[in-house]
């Protein structure tokens, strides 16, 4: 039986990350072990496993998901094949078929609606908005700033070595690595500075940097409820913002900016410029049309402005 092999291969996630284990499970308890759980793993086919992913995209969940949930399974039939228990992985040729729910695009903020939003905020947290979506960090990493995580050189920056996560059927919070175990560094505009000075004076260095009101790290729906977010982003007109579009945002300043899509890898902590440029592509070609007025238009013609009257000057040389 499938259930029979579950053991043992959640055994060899175990060096896999918190969030990654608690997905697999969840995955694993709601959607595979229903499904599969009492059939014998010989017994399962690749039509079978082709025909819960398309039954769960025609029920409408997001393509995204279901890939998560066949990835699962995907790993626990090649385990059970690496354990002698199978000939081979059925669900290794799968593909999840197109339509169900979209993926939710991401919104993002100018500079001047992000100053507008975090005025909008009350208490404590407010000014924290401009560090989320002037960073680009995500929450967790927000969460797990500590006072030492400060750098002053070659500018102040924040060195991101942590994040803080809720954990996904408890709701308690734990702190793990980073995604991809990448530490990495992130500059401070001269706005997010002032309130990360703000908020580090007198602390040491061990201290969270921004702590949860009663002690210890901030949790995201404690940082929502907190600075009243649903009240603010109504007041500006942007209800259905979310706070990882604070990182959306981040990118867009930074590439209105002008900042190389390399520099905006590095700030997002995305594993590679290639990333990042399929992610927010759409808002380095809005660009596209202000790169062909510097350098005098799509075809190379001067400015309007540039002096076309003198002819230049022969050249008797030959060259």
């Amino acid at each position: 039986m499938l259930r029979d092999v579950y053991p043992d291969w959640l055994e060899s996630r175990r060096s896999t990350k918190v969030k990654t284990q608690a997905a697999d499970q969840s995955a694993y308890r709601s959607h595979i072990e229903p499904k599969f759980g009492q059939a014998p793993i010989g017994s399962i086919t690749t039509a079978q496993v082709a025909q819960w992913t398309g039954s769960m995209v025609a029920a409408g969940m997001a393509r995204s998901t279901v890939t998560r949930y066949l990835s699962t399974l995907r790993s626990l039939l090649a385990f059970a094949v690496a354990d002698g228990r199978l000939t081979r992985n059925v669900a290794a040729g799968v593909k999840v078929p197109a339509g169900g729910r979209s993926r939710r695009e991401g919104e993002f903020l100018t500079l001047v609606e992000l100053r507008e939003l975090a005025s909008a905020c009350s208490g404590r947290y407010a000014e924290t908005v401009l560090v989320l979506g002037l960073c680009g960090l995500r929450f967790g990493e927000f969460a797990g700033l500590q006072v030492g995580d400060r750098v002053s050189v070659p500018g102040p920056g924040l060195r991101l070595q942590r994040t803080v996560l809720a954990e996904s059927d408890k709701g308690g919070l734990y702190v793990d690595t980073l995604k991809g175990h990448r530490a990495r560094t992130v500059a401070l505009p001269s706005e997010a500075a002032e309130v990360v000075a703000r908020w580090a004076a007198g602390k040491p260095a061990a201290a969270w940097l921004f702590p949860a009101p009663n002690g210890g790290p901030l949790g995201e729906s404690n940082w929502r409820r907190s600075l009243g977010w649903s009240t603010a982003l109504a007041s500006v007109g942007r209800p259905t913002l979310r706070p990882h579009d604070l990182r959306h945002t981040a990118a867009s300043i930074w590439l209105a900016a002008g900042a190389d899509p390399k520099v905006v890898q590095r700030v997002l902590g995305h594993a590679s410029a290639a990333m990042t440029m399929d992610l927010y592509g759409h808002l380095i070609d809005a660009s596209l049309w202000d790169a062909a007025r510097k350098v005098g238009g799509t075809t190379g013609a001067p400015d309007e402005d540039s002096d076309t009257d003198e002819a230049p000057e022969s050249d008797d040389s030959g060259a």
